[in-house]
């Protein structure tokens, strides 16, 4: 399973250019038609900042401080249709459909996310650096589990004097991201017991 963490999965410099555009525009009323406002509709356009934060709205990026991107289970092709996976009762039962009834593989992978959300809270590194976009592979077999940080592209150090908790709401500037709002909120869904 591959989770982009971050309530914002764009760099601040990709959404600098505020003029509008009428290709987002089109991308944006091909999935929802009643999400531009009047002043949108009127110029048939919007900005690039608009359609990213539109587009992270759609999924639990959000809410919950990541979004589950793809899944695969053995001997069938990955799913890759969960970009819109947004309410806490969608992302419970995408997990508990990931991680079956295997209570030893969610045990572990809890462990396995306190130990990265621990070494992460201890980090220099990472709280002088925005961390864009990222994302947590999950793998498991019948016998093991694992998860790593992967993706590292759009990591950017902040200016200086400036530390992140990577936990405070995103506000242009402040380069806040919300990872560790997210990894916190996937170890509290990897503990719940929903079922599919």
């Amino acid at each position: 399973m591959d989770i982009k963490m971050g309530t914002r999965t764009f760099l601040e410099s990709e959404v600098k250019n505020s003029s509008a555009r009428q290709d987002l525009y089109l991308k944006m009323i091909a999935v929802d038609p009643e999400a531009p406002n009047a002043e949108e509709r009127k110029l048939q356009a919007v900005t690039k900042l608009r359609y990213m934060q539109f587009r992270e709205e759609q999924s639990s990026t959000c809410s919950h401080g990541f979004r589950i991107e793809a899944m695969k289970f053995r001997g069938s092709p990955p799913v890759t249709d969960l970009k819109t996976v947004k309410s806490d009762e969608e992302v419970n039962n995408t997990l508990a459909l990931f991680l079956g009834d295997r209570h030893d593989i969610k045990q572990r992978l809890v462990v396995r996310l306190n130990e990265i959300r621990s070494k992460l809270d201890r980090s220099h590194y990472f709280k002088t650096h925005e961390i864009v976009g990222s994302s947590i592979l999950i793998i498991y077999d019948d016998t093991k589990i694992g998860a790593w940080l992967i993706d590292f592209a759009k990591t950017r150090q902040v200016p200086e004097n400036t530390v992140l908790t990577h936990r405070r709401p995103w506000v242009p500037g402040n380069h806040e991201e919300g990872f560790l709002f997210g990894l916190d909120h996937l170890i509290e869904v990897s503990l719940s017991r929903s079922k599919v």
